[in-house]
């Protein structure tokens, strides 16, 4: 967790307000955005809001979610993403899973609420009822749904992990499109959406320790590399101190959810958020990029284009470039009262 932003992002905050001229958004046409979005639910609770700005925006036609690849080798974390699906009536929607080996470090131990049930005993949170062991790995799914859609019309927003997309990066020809991962993504995608990066030291909450390698890049280093380094389409970054001024408060979560015992927002804040009690509880990291991916720039401030290039610890660093197709983006100080009027209007969700 983190709490201080550190000087260097405040110069950078400054030095994206002078930048920040080119405006684009997606609210001028009426065709919904294709959106799939790659999260590593059952760790932080800031995914939880990302999925449900994703239905929120879905439900006004202003974007269609294609899929749901998660990136979390968890049984528990895949089922209780199936579970979040069936909650928002998607259960058509497919669900991409991480192979290999259960290898999963849990902050918040939220993900546990697949196992537990209701005074009746039905399940707390009912599953899809597709098994698990159905699901295509995710990378394989990128590829099938990719494949299905027209050209330049999907934007990927990744929350989590980087290791769907650089297997995705990495694939070659199949039976679902003879081109190579890169240039299957170069002709469908329209831009790449992330939350991740670190361009100064922060503070973390519970120790004096400063954080510069952000938790997502971290978790694979080497893809994430790979990624952010040899992406063909645009990216839009949402850096790690973007953050720091917009936490979900446990007992205004609880409140603004209590229409229903069993959202799960309000479940995890309620059961498994114990050091948020009274307290701030998560930053809302992973909502943003959902918001930009639908919206566009109206709500930030965007950086000029430049690259961003990963070093073998995980440290970031972004720098203008001519030939560059990554920008950061970041909510500008003014606007900070709107964006809480729009997570509480996500909160309105049923």
């Amino acid at each position: 967790m983190v709490a201080v932003l550190g000087l260097a992002a405040t110069v950078l905050f400054v030095s994206c307000t002078r930048q920040g001229e080119d405006k684009k958004t997606s609210t001028g046409d009426s065709t919904p955005i294709n959106l799939i979005i790659d999260t590593d639910t059952g760790n932080s609770t800031d995914d939880l809001f990302a999925l449900q700005a994703a239905f929120h925006y879905q439900n006004q036609g202003k974007c269609k979610l294609l899929g749901v690849m998660q990136s979390r080798k968890s049984s528990q974390a895949q089922k209780l993403t199936d579970a979040i699906l069936h909650y928002y009536k998607a259960d058509s929607v497919p669900l991409g899973v991480m192979e290999g080996e259960e290898n999963f470090f849990e902050i918040i131990p939220y993900c546990h609420l697949i196992d537990s049930v209701r005074e009746d005993k039905t399940p707390l949170l009912p599953m899809t009822g597709i098994a698990i062991s159905d699901r295509m790995p995710s990378w394989k799914l990128y590829r099938k749904l990719l494949s299905e859609a027209n050209d330049q019309s999907v934007k990927i927003v990744v929350v989590g992990m980087f290791t769907n997309l650089g297997r995705l990066l990495e694939s070659s020809a199949d039976e679902y499109s003879p081109l190579s991962g890169k240039e299957l993504i170069q002709k469908k995608v329209k831009s790449l959406e992330l939350m991740g990066c670190c361009f100064s030291k922060v503070k973390q909450r519970y120790s004096s320790n400063l954080l510069d390698v952000e938790y997502n890049i971290a978790g694979d280093v080497p893809l994430a590399k790979k990624v952010i380094e040899e992406w063909p389409t645009e990216m839009y970054v949402f850096p790690l101190e973007a953050a720091l001024c917009f936490p979900s408060v446990h007992d205004e979560v609880i409140k603004d959810y209590s229409y229903d015992p069993y959202h799960p927002i309000s479940l995890a804040y309620k059961n498994y958020d114990e050091w948020a009690k009274g307290d701030v509880g998560q930053y809302l990291w992973d909502l943003f990029p959902v918001v930009h991916a639908v919206m566009g720039d109206d709500l930030f401030i965007v950086t000029k284009a430049g690259k961003i290039s990963v070093d073998e610890t995980g440290k970031t660093s972004f720098k203008e470039a001519a030939d560059g197709k990554t920008k950061v983006f970041y909510v500008p100080m003014e606007k900070n009262a709107d964006v809480f009027d729009m997570i509480r209007t996500f909160a309105t969700l049923q």
